[in-house]
Parts: structure tokens; sequence; C-alpha cells
């Protein structure tokens, strides 16, 4: 029985866990002071985080935000996650480490809480059976593209950054 939890980690999240809580408040930039600093030393631009908001209609904000990071030179994506997932928690590190800057300098991630929201983003085209996952979203608020992370283990979040690339490096096209 104690194989069951590690069997559990190995696979992409389907959202089936308890409740968890946000990290920032709503759409708040989180960017530590260390890579704060590497941005003025000539360092790439850190991947922009911002934690959406409960109490907020979802297709104004996704529209708001894409409108932003459109007139800031980026790349607006959303994106769904949560603490016990263990690709998730991968993928967080990573972009919080800064070891994704590089690749991504461009990206900003619209956070949403995969137990909280999972209704409020389905309803707005926004549905998905596992966690993490990414959509880019078009003019109207409503997806053009997602992508769920699947495989095994921690890693399974790591291979949706080369989505993230293309649609970053697509930014020229309308959207």
């Amino acid at each position: 029985m104690a194989g069951v939890p590690a069997l559990i980690g190995l696979l992409a999240c389907n959202g089936t866990k308890p409740s968890i809580t946000q990290d920032a408040p709503a759409t708040a930039p989180v960017v530590s002071q260390a890579r704060a600093a590497a941005v003025d030393g000539g360092h790439p631009e850190p991947i922009r985080v911002l934690v959406a908001s409960e109490d907020t209609d979802l297709l104004s904000l996704i529209r708001t935000e894409r409108l932003r990071a459109r007139g800031e030179g980026r790349t607006l994506v959303v994106y769904a996650g949560a603490s016990w997932c263990d690709p998730c928690r991968r993928f967080k590190e990573e972009v919080h480490s800064g070891r994704l800057d590089a690749s991504l300098s461009r990206i900003t991630l619209l956070v949403f809480d995969a137990d909280r929201d999972t209704d409020r983003l389905a309803s707005a085209g926004y549905g998905f059976r596992f966690i993490p996952f990414v959509a880019l979203p078009g003019v109207d608020g409503h997806p053009l593209e997602t992508e769920e992370a699947r495989g095994k283990g921690s890693e399974a979040g790591l291979a949706l950054v080369a989505t993230l690339e293309r649609w970053q490096n697509q930014s020229s096209r309308p959207r």
C-alpha cells in the first residue's frame, strides 16, 4: 500500500485532490528580489506570474491581462495547477528559480487554482482533465490552443515548456 502515493505522483495530475491556497494576491506580479536583481544585471527578464483572483469576471480578466501583456511585448498564458501535484510543483520551482527565464522571457502566466477554479475555467472554454494545464487566450478571452501535461513523474509539467516557447515565438501572429 505504501507504493500507491508514489504511483499517483508518477502521472500528470488529474485534479481530484483536496483544495489548495494561492501564493499571492490577485494579479500581483510575483518576482523574487534575486530575480529582479538579475534583470538589472543584464540577464533575461523573468517570466511574469500573475495570480488570478476569485472575484473577477474570468473572461474580462483574461482579456485585460492579454492586452496588458501584448502592450509589453509579452505573451499571456493561462495556467492551472495545484500545490499537491508533483508536475505542477516542479514547474513552479523552475519558474520561480529563474531557470526558464532565458527561454520564456516574454511569457506572462495568469495562474489559476485548479481545485477552486476548474468550473469557472471550463465555463469559459478552458476545460482540462490533467494538470498542469496551459492555454493561449485569443482576443475574446477564450482559448485558441490548450495543452495538458501528460506523462510520468515531476518532469511531466516541464514538457509544457516547448509549447510555451512556441506560443512565445508566434507572438507576432494575430490573436
